[in-house]
């Protein structure tokens, strides 16, 4: 297991090879090599040797197999395909903290009463983020990524705010609700006279 930008070291360690300066060794990250290694030791007995290689992981190499090949290039005089030796793979867990999906929000969200409000705050995340909604006052609590509230109204005026975690870091997001009523309600079999900027209802 690893986190999101910090840095580890690679090791590769080879027994009882002769000689040691004609070892080439690559470590890879699946098919990508990401470098080449070589002893500077002048022994020609077979040796123990350890070779190391630094990497920081990002989110996008969460699964990625690590592996080191070793190759002993002998010459001319040697075997004509080079003996090679590869490792284990390991596969890389890397943590990251969480991140959200959707752009921010407009400074007020306006609703209509009585229409759908959806407020979404999903994220992505290793481990699985969790969340966690502060509502407008006498609002029930609520855990999930999308707050959904069929009937919107007045009561539901207020600042909504998510905040999402997991082991490795936090982040919040808010939804500032405007709640607005219809301007007008015209009655079945009533006609409306608009008098002062003002609605009245006549037969």
């Amino acid at each position: 297991m690893m986190f999101e930008n910090q840095q580890y070291t690679l090791q590769c360690s080879v027994q009882n090879v002769a000689p040691v300066q004609s070892l080439t060794v690559t470590f890879y990250r699946g098919n990508t090599a990401l470098g080449h290694l070589q002893s500077n030791s002048e022994q020609k007995k077979p040796v123990n040797e350890t070779f190391t290689l630094n990497i920081t992981p990002s989110r996008e190499h969460d699964g990625a197999q690590y592996w080191c090949e070793t190759k002993l290039e002998l010459g001319p005089d040697g075997p004509q395909r080079p003996p090679v030796v590869t490792s284990e793979k390991l596969p890389a867990i890397v943590h990251y903290g969480p991140e959200l999906k959707e752009p921010p929000n407009p400074d007020v969200i306006t609703i209509t009463e009585g229409d759908t409000l959806h407020l979404n705050c999903s994220s992505v995340g290793n481990p699985s983020p969790s969340y966690t909604w502060t509502l407008p006052t006498n609002s029930p609590s609520y855990s999930g990524s999308v707050l959904t509230i069929k009937s919107v109204g007045f009561e539901h005026e207020g600042q909504y705010i998510c905040t999402v975690s997991n082991t490795v870091g936090t982040v919040t997001k808010e939804f500032n609700i405007d709640v607005q009523g219809e301007c007008c309600q015209i009655l079945p079999g009533k006609r409306v006279t608009e008098v002062q900027s003002q609605y009245y209802f006549t037969n």
